[in-house]
């Protein structure tokens, strides 16, 4: 279907998509556990445990993070599927 040369765009591309919606995904989390708050607060009902540290995020902030989270595994998944569905592609 692609020549050679464009499936190889093609898969760049679609990498450095991939490692930028993780380390943007990291980036949140990290985010998070820095700057929210270490007490339970009013209108922050999510206790998550960020490396050893249970901060409290709002609805919006926990279900930023797990949508992300998501996100980022489903590039992954779709770029290691289109890798190896690539391998596999007659030249």
């Amino acid at each position: 279907m692609f020549s050679k040369g464009r499936r190889f765009r093609v898969l760049l591309l679609l990498g450095v998509t991939v490692v930028v919606i993780i380390i943007s995904a990291v980036y949140l989390v990290h985010y998070y556990g820095e700057t929210r708050p270490t007490v339970a607060q009013a209108g922050r009902p999510f206790a998550v445990k960020i490396h050893e540290r249970t901060v409290y995020l709002t609805r919006g902030e926990y279900a930023l993070a797990f949508a992300t989270h998501a996100i980022a595994i489903i590039a992954m998944g779709v770029f290691i599927g289109t890798a190896i569905k690539s391998r596999g592609a007659k030249k």
